[in-house]
């Protein structure tokens, strides 16, 4: 995509950037057709194995992830068949999209002023965290959660290279807020992102998720934007992010709609910081 000059309006940006969506590289449909084809009752491990097997750069990650001391199985994971044996095709399913989204996340962001790491901790995170939201709240609809907390803040690298000549290099890195996004491009990351999902064919639940992760009242009382909303929050309250911050607040309503207490989300926070230290020595 081309950067734009800094004499651009925003309705023109706007227009560009969505004009550049059709050259997006096609990798997160990898993570699309993996969770379609586990969704499948005529569909088996196979069909799995027959997805990724065309990208060994793929498998490989899929495998140093398997293998490595998270899951307990050191050494002993030898092929995806054998991985979805030994931790079951829905952490598998989990495996392949952590290892697709880390090509994806793990980049420099020059606009947002943010090192490879920030965006990729921030993102797991709030993966690790919506995923165990919807296990309480919203049982079955784990893998969604997953994979939108994966990808709810990567609408930022399709309007970094627009951002680039627009930012006062002076700003606190990582700090451009939506209505900035706004402002200068014309669209923030949640919208960018929604558009590129659905240009992929990604379901409208996670669609509507990554769209209103900020704002969730106005999501049409989408559950994944609530659970997105909800585990992006307490990765930030972590210190897990780009805009880190230890008093982020929910949108009003969040709790009541997920039937949370505040001590609950302490409970949750504490839960996500353990996954992630265990996580640590992967990551690294």
């Amino acid at each position: 995509m081309h950067s734009a000059d800094k004499t651009s309006q925003p309705s023109n940006l706007k227009s560009s950037i969505l004009q550049g969506l059709v050259k997006l590289p096609p990798m997160p449909q990898i993570i699309l057709k993996v969770r379609e084809t586990m969704a499948n009752p005529n569909a088996g491990l196979r069909d799995v194995v027959r997805i990724i097997e065309k990208d060994q750069a793929l498998v490989a990650r899929v495998l140093a992830l398997a293998n490595s001391a998270y899951y307990g199985l050191s050494g002993k994971v030898s092929s995806i068949q054998h991985a979805s044996v030994l931790l079951g095709l829905n952490t598998l399913g989990d495996l392949i999209a952590m290892s697709a989204a880390a090509v994806l996340l793990t980049r420099e962001l020059a606009g947002y002023r943010l090192d490879p790491q920030t965006l990729w901790k921030h993102s797991l995170s709030s993966a690790i965290c919506s995923r165990e939201i919807a296990l309480r709240r919203f049982p079955g609809t784990e893998a969604d959660a997953f994979v939108v907390g994966l990808l709810h803040d990567a609408g930022k690298i399709i309007l970094d290279p627009y951002l680039c000549n627009r930012k006062d290099p002076l700003a606190v890195p990582g700090a451009v807020t939506e209505t900035q996004e706004i402002e200068w491009l014309g669209v923030d990351h949640a919208e960018i992102m929604a558009l590129a999902c659905r240009f992929w064919r990604f379901p409208e639940a996670q669609v509507r998720g990554i769209r209103y992760h900020h704002h969730p009242s106005q999501s049409a009382l989408s559950a994944m934007a609530y659970v997105a909303h909800l585990g992006h929050a307490l990765s930030q309250r972590a210190g897990l992010g780009a805009a880190a911050n230890q008093t982020a607040a929910t949108e009003d309503g969040t709790l009541e709609f997920l039937k949370f207490q505040p001590n609950d989300l302490d409970d949750l926070q504490n839960y996500m910081i353990q996954e992630m230290k265990r996580l640590e020595e992967t990551l690294r």
